[in-house]
């Protein structure tokens, strides 16, 4: 869907920033400015980045399969570059609020553990669903 349709792209950034704004919005208001700017210059850089690159790989017919090779590199390298930070600020996140529960001590360790587990699963399985969706399920 990205590929040819730069809208997607932009819509993704803004549901980025948002998801972010929305994390560390009660948090002080420099953890809040600071982390909220860094995501923001973290999507503007992608956004520029990959129109560049997209660019570039419409306007060069003669190069063969390797500028398409490259354009997929940086697609499979922007996820992680882009969701670790964000994953980050889930696991900051969930961690303060399963500290704060008025549990046993052991049972917010075992939860917790089992909450970065999940979110480093989201990480791994995430991978292919952005890839996917990226191409739009192009062949």
């Amino acid at each position: 869907m990205f590929i040819f349709k730069p809208l997607y792209a932009v819509i993704l950034g803004i549901v980025y920033i948002g998801i972010i704004y929305s994390l560390v919005r009660k948090e002080k208001k420099y953890i809040n400015y600071s982390i909220t700017f860094v995501s923001l210059v973290l999507q503007l850089s992608f956004l520029f980045l990959w129109v560049r690159k997209f660019l570039i790989l419409q306007a060069v017919h003669n190069e063969g399969f390797q500028r398409f090779e490259k354009f997929a590199t940086f697609v499979n390298i922007s996820y992680f570059v882009l969701f670790i930070p964000l994953l980050l600020i889930f696991a900051w996140y969930g961690i303060k609020k399963i500290s704060v529960q008025d549990q046993f001590l052991l049972l917010k360790g075992i939860f917790a553990f089992f909450y970065l587990g999940a979110l480093v699963g989201i990480l791994i399985l995430g991978q292919p669903i952005f890839e996917i969706l990226y191409y739009g399920f192009a062949p």
